[in-house]
């Protein structure tokens, strides 16, 4: 993606990077004076949520001050609690704790909030996209669904690996080019992977200007010479009236591929389709995506757990349903006490009973090393099958 400041649209509003950074960086400095001027701020700091959390962007997550120091003495101290709301009031700011030793900073005024989150979004879709790993993230489909705009602020080489990931989730099996060299073409898409037949070729092209009838008739003539079927010119922009008129006569030419024109609106309208795809599949548990199901690494049917609970010691049970290079896609499980009651005692895993630990069906989890993993704040690691204490008196 490209690293110029950018603006984000927030309905009928455009928002400035540079202003909300420059806000962020002002009430970092004055929370920072006080409590050095206080004598409080050892063993502190502020941390972007997403960035510290490595997960989607929450409303209210704007700003974490994170602090093993004196400044947890906040809930203990009339002298230091009353400054800190007075200094956070004249900033239009509030808090929340998170634990102990984290108090989350937002906006006090809504759309200011909204304006952050908007900025986060865009933030985090850089990070997956750093890392290529567009395929399985809602947010990502969900974002382009409504701002295909967007799509002109990607790399060139970002937008072909996002057209990648739409066809994948369309139930192809895709090989991207190398991005330069390429004869012309960006993408093949086989039928799947049990029949790898060349069925499209694919030209990807981020412009600002119209496509013109050249670029689209020799997108034709390649495919043409490649006996491909049908060929696939998708951009960020628009065809000119030629173009499109040239894609409409090969239509009705027998035994010639046919040929396909897709601009941004449609490009975002499959973003559209994928986005409520991918939610009812992480939600309800339905619709998998059809790379899940080719997705049998070494890792899936595994079981992993993670420490946790809040003021107890609890353990939460997940199992790998696919395991792809960078992330695996974790159905949560149940647990059942083998000793014990339900107060303290050995749990193990149970795929019978229904888990209580998250709402969600699926979840997305990064790989943090070959065999460890991280999702919803949780630390996931391979169980090795023994019975796990617990203890919640």
């Amino acid at each position: 993606m490209t690293g110029k400041a950018k603006k984000v649209r927030v309905g009928a509003r455009s928002i400035d990077e540079s202003s909300l950074l420059a806000e962020l960086s002002n009430v970092q400095k004055r929370i920072q004076t006080w409590a050095t001027e206080m004598e409080l701020w050892h063993d502190s700091g502020f941390q972007t949520p997403f960035i510290f959390h490595n997960e989607p962007p929450r409303s209210h997550d704007t700003l974490l001050l994170i602090t093993e120091g004196p400044l947890t003495r906040i809930y203990e101290s009339d002298e230091i609690e009353g400054p800190f709301h007075e200094l956070l009031d004249e900033l239009g700011y509030w808090y929340e704790m998170e634990n102990h030793y984290t108090f989350s900073l937002y906006p006090v005024d809504d759309v200011r909030r909204e304006e952050f989150l908007s900025l986060y979004r865009w933030q985090w879709l850089q990070k997956l996209s750093e890392k290529r790993t567009f395929d399985l993230h809602t947010e990502v489909f969900e974002h382009f669904a409504k701002r295909p705009v967007d799509m002109n602020d990607l790399h060139w080489r970002k937008f072909e690996e996002l057209l990648d990931s739409i066809f994948k989730n369309q139930g192809y099996r895709t090989e991207l080019g190398p991005g330069s060299n390429d004869g012309g073409i960006d993408l093949r898409l086989y039928e799947n992977t049990a029949r790898p037949e060349l069925v499209t070729i694919v030209q990807a092209k981020r412009y600002s200007n119209p496509i013109k009838f050249d670029s689209v008739a020799s997108l034709f003539g390649v495919a043409t010479m490649e006996g491909a079927p049908r060929a696939l010119f998708a951009t960020t922009s628009r065809f000119q009236p030629k173009a499109r008129k040239f894609a409409l006569m090969s239509e009705s030419k027998l035994g010639l591929p046919t040929l396909e024109l897709a601009d941004g609106t449609r490009i975002g309208e499959w973003c559209g389709e994928i986005s409520k795809n991918l939610e009812r599949y992480f939600t309800d548990g339905i619709d998998a995506p059809p790379m899940v199901s080719e997705a049998k690494g070494e890792l899936a049917g595994k079981i992993v757990v993670a420490r946790g609970g809040y003021n107890c010691t609890d353990h939460f049970f997940a199992k790998i349903e696919a395991d792809f290079p960078n992330e695996v896609v974790l159905r949560p499980l149940g647990d059942e006490i083998v000793s014990g009651d339900w107060m303290a005692g050995y749990h193990v895993a149970s795929e019978t009973k229904r888990s209580t630990w998250t709402q969600e069906s699926r979840l997305l989890a990064e790989k943090t090393s070959p065999t460890d993993f991280k999702v919803s704040r949780k630390h996931f690691s391979i169980w090795d099958g023994t019975p796990r204490w617990f203890n919640c008196d």
